[in-house]
């Protein structure tokens, strides 16, 4: 019976540490390769202020019809309604924001950002699709 405890808390403790590295390794892979693509900042001046705004992000892409509308609406001069499935997140302006991939139409853009928020509002990494016309590749000018 002792035999078998120690073999069990052996094998627990080799467990726990062959996880513990191999988290390490993937996630400093992991995050290798998210700076390894293009860096951008996203803002946009759609609602004629000499400002930057911020740009909206969405995590889900069934959000993808409404969150397009909006911004096509912004675009045209319109104060558009923001409908209520749209989460109220934002990204920096003057952080960076590292490219993943583009939607197949090129209207989103998948980006990585950085940016330390908090753990209330989600750490400091942030994953999710952004209206592609609002990447731009320097900063904006500070105010």
């Amino acid at each position: 019976m002792k035999k078998q405890k120690i073999f069990l808390i052996s094998l627990s403790i080799l467990f726990i540490v062959f996880f513990s590295v191999g988290g390490y390794f993937i996630n400093k892979h992991h995050h290798e390769n998210v700076k390894s693509k293009p860096k951008m900042y996203c803002y946009e001046y759609f609602r004629g202020s000499e400002n930057p705004v911020s740009v909206l992000i969405i995590e889900n892409l069934d959000h993808k019809k409404s969150y397009l509308k909006y911004y096509q609406e912004l675009k045209k001069g319109k104060e558009p309604y923001l409908p209520n499935e749209l989460p109220l997140k934002g990204m920096p302006q003057y952080n960076p924001v590292y490219v993943m991939e583009y939607t197949k139409d090129s209207l989103l853009a998948n980006v990585v950002s950085y940016y330390d928020r908090g753990t209330w509002f989600g750490g400091s990494y942030t994953r999710g699709w952004i209206f592609a016309e609002c990447l731009h590749e320097k900063p904006p000018k500070k105010p």
